[in-house]
């Protein structure tokens, strides 16, 4: 009996069929006698993000707006090293140049005081340029180039200067316009509130002396003097008013008393701003005269 070597596939007619068989079928070499599968060069993806900014015309070309724009640019392929940089940065070039292009005829539509309204239209131009620029000009060496922008856009020094004074300008106005909103708001509960007071006082021969003795508690003694004294002195003219009534009437008569008593009213309602009361029922010697007229 022949010593047999593990390490080696046992021989023998049947294995020898076999292996016939399997090189016929799929034309190759049995599986313990294939050369090994070339080794593939391996992908990976690089991401650069990169801020450029240039300027461009606004609106009738007296002063430019400032366009910053966000590069984000992906790069996807076997390229590696310093060949892969040197790509990055004649592709990020080349898409600065397509920006500046596509953002200038839209921000020339634009008044230099606008940035706000041109933001996105220049930003959506950029956009549209970046990404076709990317399609239509692929790499020799099979790198596939991905990019997104974020556009800003800035006004001119000398503009935000004369937009800042306008602004001032404009708030200043809006805070006195709210202080004198706030004032008449103010003089408005003040008028309804003097209004209850003088209503409630009114009345009251002693409300003015009520004023004063609440503004200056500390001449309370001197005010309650002088209002003794005044109303001392309206008595006597109340008398004296009286005593030439009463003279008046002796030397009138009956009639003229009543005539003249009625206009003094008259104008005394007239003078304090009362109305006039209804007229009260006929008398009997209105009925006798119509009777007699008759």
């Amino acid at each position: 009996m022949h010593d047999h070597d593990a390490s080696r596939p046992r021989g023998g007619p049947v294995r020898r069929w076999l292996s016939r068989v399997t090189q016929a079928v799929f034309g190759r070499e049995p599986l313990d006698t294939q050369t090994p599968a070339p080794i593939l060069p391996v992908t990976s993806t690089t991401r650069v993000t990169r801020t450029l900014s240039f300027p461009t015309p606004a609106k009738s070309d007296a002063y430019d707006f400032t366009i910053e724009v966000d590069f984000c640019l992906c790069v996807t392929g076997t390229l590696q090293g310093e060949p892969l940089r040197a790509k990055i940065d004649r592709r990020l070039a080349d898409l600065l140049t397509v920006a500046q292009a596509a953002a200038r005829p839209v921000a020339r539509t634009f008044p230099p005081f606008r940035p706000g309204p041109a933001e996105p239209a220049i930003a959506a131009s950029v956009r549209q340029a970046v990404g076709q620029a990317l399609v239509s000009a692929p790499d020799e060496d099979g790198l596939v180039f991905e990019c997104t922008t974020a556009v800003r856009v800035h006004m001119d020094p000398a503009i935000r200067d004369l937009q800042r004074r306008s602004v001032t300008e404009q708030i200043q106005f809006e805070s006195r316009y709210e202080l004198s909103e706030q004032a008449a708001d103010r003089l408005g509960e003040l008028r309804g509130v003097w209004s209850k007071f003088i209503k409630d006082g009114l009345p009251h021969w002693e409300t003015p002396y009520a004023v004063v003795m609440a503004q200056k508690p500390a001449q309370a003694a001197d005010t309650l003097f002088r209002m003794r004294k005044d109303r001392q002195a309206e008595a006597r003219d109340l008398v004296g008013t009286v005593a030439k009534v009463a003279e008046g009437h002796e030397r009138m008569d009956l009639l003229e008393f009543v005539l003249a008593t009625d206009s003094a009213l008259g104008r005394t309602y007239d003078l304090l701003g009362i109305a006039h009361p209804e007229a009260g029922p006929q008398s009997l010697f209105d009925e006798a005269e119509e009777v007699t007229g008759r």
